[in-house]
């Protein structure tokens, strides 16, 4: 206990230390934030259908855990650049686990739902302050480095994350449904082998996580003074005329891909009386935990490639196009219904490459609208599009329930109009032609 009591609250080293080798702690810093994320938004969907709770109010519940990642940039004030960051994600990290467990206690509670919900917001809290304090620390430690590394463990782990939770986990869950005939306590088990595992990466990063100088800080900002930027910030993009385009452009363009992610998930739990493909949950993680997962890793990798070789302008028609792709797959899953699991991966592996290919479209233009017109800055960019997110997420599922799922994969197969005519609007943004013909400055690395 003195050699991790030491290690959590010992003095900063100095200011001269660099970071050589990051890549001891920095890919499980990433792992860790990736497993959180997916566990918010993803696991407790699976959780909540085999427990029997309906599709609009899981949906509904799982949005709202959106909202304290959309107040990032006002919780940001809260974590000062400095030696306390390693504090704060330390911190951070043992409240998500201490989460997971106590999700994992109220699932066999009577009160399961309400307790679930209350660990489920105390993780997404602890989830946006942890966010949070890994950026500002890992551009901290890595200045002597390429800070674009931080892009590529965020691409590589979030699969990653994906792949474990709702691959391996979720087979688990299934499997011991199947030992012990109780759902309840499987799930819990399940939660409970989450957090074990969560633990034993926080006491990696206990150990290896290194200490940061403690001068090297942001100037303190009030709170208020914060509110008030932002609120500067949101005007200035609501008066100026070209920014407009560029907001519809982040609210609705991923729009058939948000508002299919939560549904397509209950769709292949739910019963066949239902309309739902009634995979178990070995099946279902084969096929939307394995299968769609690599078609995910897949469709990035060839949306990255494509932009630059042909770059935004040139790309984009492709992309929204794309983007439109996978609810034609579910439309045709809710009317065949087939049984061999083979066939609904394929499906879900198509439809997956084309989200991610898709997607990479939507990410260039967030970094492009954030730091190339001036106008916004990249976490307020980010609250848009999260609650670009929440929005068709919470309705997600009480629209599925109204028309059933066949006319809500169609319903959201037409909704790809508003992601093909937000295309069209800042593809004629004169500002980013200028951008895309200039040539591409290599960045310099500081020795």
């Amino acid at each position: 206990m003195k050699i991790i009591s030491h290690h959590l609250f010992n003095s900063p080293l100095d200011l001269n230390h660099e970071v050589k080798v990051p890549w001891k702690w920095m890919p499980t810093l990433y792992l860790f934030k990736g497993l959180t994320f997916v566990m918010l938004f993803y696991f407790p969907l699976v959780i909540f259908k085999r427990m029997g709770v309906d599709n609009g109010a899981a949906t509904f519940f799982i949005a709202w855990l959106m909202l304290p990642v959309a107040m990032r940039p006002v919780l940001s004030i809260f974590v000062q650049t400095g030696h306390r960051n390693r504090l704060w994600i330390l911190l951070s990290e043992a409240l998500i686990i201490l989460s997971m467990a106590g999700m994992a206690y109220a699932l066999n509670g009577t009160c399961w739902l309400e307790g679930s919900l209350m660990c489920l917001g105390v993780m997404a809290i602890a989830h946006v302050f942890h966010d949070i304090a890994i950026d500002k620390f890992s551009l901290q430690a890595i200045k002597h480095h390429r800070t674009s590394s931080l892009q590529l463990f965020k691409l590589t782990f979030y699969p990653l994350a994906m792949l474990l939770v709702l691959g391996i986990i979720v087979m688990i869950g299934g499997n011991l449904e199947v030992i012990t005939r109780n759902i309840r306590s499987s799930w819990s088990t399940a939660c409970y082998c989450l957090s074990g595992f969560l633990a034993v990466v926080l006491l990696w990063h206990i150990f290896m996580i290194p200490q940061s100088g403690a001068a090297d800080r942001e100037r303190k900002i009030r709170v208020s003074d914060m509110f008030y930027a932002c609120l500067n910030t949101s005007a200035d993009l609501i008066r100026t005329p070209s920014s407009w385009p560029g907001i519809l452009f982040l609210s609705m363009f991923l729009l058939p891909c948000t508002l299919l992610t939560p549904v397509s998930i209950q769709f292949m739990l739910d019963l066949g009386s239902s309309g739902g493909l009634a995979l178990s949950p070995q099946e279902f993680g084969y096929v939307q935990g394995t299968v769609a997962v690599f078609g995910l890793i897949i469709g990035g990798m060839l949306g990255i490639w494509f932009l630059r070789k042909v770059g935004f302008n040139n790309a984009l028609p492709l992309m929204a196009f794309a983007t439109c792709i996978p609810a034609l797959f579910y439309i045709y899953l809710s009317y065949a219904l087939p049984a061999n699991i083979g066939w609904i991966a394929c499906c879900a592996f198509v439809s997956q490459v084309a989200c991610g290919f898709g997607s990479c479209a939507y990410l260039h233009y967030l970094v492009y609208y954030s730091e190339v017109k001036r106008v916004s800055t990249y976490a307020l960019c980010m609250s848009l599009a999260t609650v670009s997110t929440m929005i068709p997420m919470m309705l997600s599922g009480s629209l599925q329930q109204a028309l059933g799922y066949r006319s809500f994969f169609i319903l959201t197969t037409l909704l790809g109009i508003c992601t093909l005519i937000t295309s069209a609007l800042v593809m004629v943004d004169k500002e980013l032609t200028e951008e895309e013909n200039k040539p591409t400055e290599k960045k310099t690395i500081r020795q």
